[in-house]
């Protein structure tokens, strides 16, 4: 949201800054921003062009063609990779500086750090909405304000991954329940300017959900997932120190992740605090992100283009005359650590990212000593999840899994299953569908699957909390032939 002219910079001051950016780059040309709101002038040739009928603003600085990190060196360019699962979060109204170098934000600069950092990184516009309608759909779509909006059924990045084939889920703190259309809720801090993927038609309500549904076992996690937190945690009213600690203690273990299981986390802002140079803080962390600083010239725009190929889609709007980013990326796919450890549990379950109730087990076992147990001997509620994200390696071609089923229930409130994600192509094969068995011997099911390519395994045994009828599964011996 464009703040109020009392907390914007003078025109004068922001004028400077514009010339001291053109001294530091060069030929680089850089839109003005009419203080107030109001469109940008329209950007030289050198920029992104502009789609006809979207009410878009001018670009920033036009794009370099090589990025350069923190120590001077300067990095090839490689087409964008393809993530297991990229999470969006938009952050507000914060200029670059009031996070980057500031104390109060340590989560976000320690990311910085351990990420890539746009330094060149700048908003499409003011106010607020028109930047994450263009973020999420390549123009702003005739946006010009923070009101409601029904965009109807035109093209936007959720409808393209579905129609790839791919999922996408938009996660909104404060949000009361899912679907929601309100424009506000009462007694609560969410705003529906901050959340495009409800004004479009073509999207289902089941893509429009509260932040309390994100979830902790992130192989879970739809291909691309925007979240963005409420009013407080987005710092637009409350300090850059809440916002950054709310982003540590509510994404940090997926940041975390995302670096060992070749997965993305991008980090931005919707606008700045107001002036004619809209610059913003971007970061992007993940496996195949090198470290460093670069000044790869970064709009909305830009990272939508990426999103883009990264899941080999047609680029919308004005993502078309943006060039994706090609420097950050490492040429390695992943390291071979990720092939698959502890198949036969003889480590406990070391390895294995667990969730819900997950634990070692030597009671059954089908070779070895000790097999793993997902649920307990008394009742659990929901999903006990056992997984892990391998690499298969040259000459094998087949993964099975050996499990044994003590359900005390029927198989519509209580459960085990193995699903098996391909990453590399986004689709998902169940071994065993959901199954309830009381007794019987160890069973085996099994899947083909392609050597260098990444998957991830999930283990899954379901329970409906019912004390009388617990529900637990062992399973064994996962191993790639």
């Amino acid at each position: 949201m464009t703040t109020t002219s009392s907390r914007r910079r003078p025109l004068l001051r922001g004028a400077a800054v514009a010339a001291g950016l053109l001294a530091l780059i060069g030929t680089a040309s850089v839109a003005t921003h009419v203080t107030g709101g109001a469109q940008a002038a329209a950007a030289p040739a050198a920029s992104a062009g502009t789609a006809a009928g979207t009410g878009s603003a001018g670009q920033s600085p036009a794009s370099t063609t090589a990025g350069t990190s923190a120590a001077g060196t300067s990095a090839a360019a490689v087409a964008v990779p393809r993530p297991a699962h990229t999470v969006v979060v938009v952050l507000e109204n914060k200029d670059r500086t009031s996070v980057l170098g500031n104390p109060q934000a340590p989560y976000l600069n320690a990311l910085a750090a351990q990420g890539a950092s746009m330094t060149r990184s700048y908003g499409v516009t003011h106010p607020s909405q028109p930047n994450y309608v263009a973020l999420f759909s390549g123009g702003q779509q005739g946006v010009t304000d923070d009101k409601c909006h029904d965009l109807g059924a035109r093209a936007n990045l959720g409808s393209q991954l579905r129609g790839a084939g791919l999922t996408f889920t938009g996660y909104a703190e404060s949000l009361p329940r899912a679907g929601y259309t309100g424009c506000s809720a009462a007694g609560g801090d969410y705003r529906r300017k901050h959340n495009p993927w409800v004004d479009f038609s073509n999207l289902p309500a089941s893509v429009n959900r509260p932040f309390s549904d994100f979830p902790t076992d992130f192989t879970t996690l739809p291909t691309v997932a925007f979240v963005t937190p409420d009013m407080c945690h987005d710092m637009h009213d409350c300090p850059v120190a809440t916002g950054d600690a709310w982003v540590r203690t509510h994404l940090g273990a997926y940041a975390t992740w995302a670096r060992t299981h070749d997965s993305l986390l991008v980090v931005t802002f919707d606008e700045n605090e107001g002036g004619t140079v809209n610059q913003i803080t971007t970061l992007l962390v993940g496996q195949r992100v090198r470290p460093g600083q670069y000044p790869e010239t970064t709009t909305h725009y830009t990272l939508l283009r990426t999103l883009e190929d990264a899941y080999g889609l047609a680029p919308l709007g004005q993502a078309a005359a943006a060039t994706p980013l090609r420097t950050i990326w490492t040429t390695s796919p992943r390291p071979a650590a990720a092939r698959l450890t502890n198949g036969g549990f003889e480590s406990g379950l070391g390895h294995w990212v667990g969730s819900g109730a997950t634990t070692g087990s030597t009671h059954y076992r089908h070779g070895g000593s000790r097999s793993a147990r997902a649920g307990r001997t008394t009742a659990t509620t929901g999903d006990s999840v056992l997984s892990q994200t391998i690499t298969v390696p040259a000459g094998r071609s087949r993964l099975t899994v050996w499990w044994k089923g003590r359900c005390s229930d029927t198989v519509g409130k209580a459960w085990a299953s193995v699903v098996v994600r391909r990453n590399t192509s986004g689709t998902t094969s169940t071994l065993l569908p959901r199954t309830c068995v009381r007794t019987g011997s160890w069973r085996k099911v099994g899947v083909a699957v392609n050597a260098g390519h990444s998957y991830t395994v999930r283990l899954v045994n379901h329970d409906d909390g019912v004390a009388a009828t617990p529900n637990r599964t062992y399973f064994d011996d996962v191993t790639l032939s």
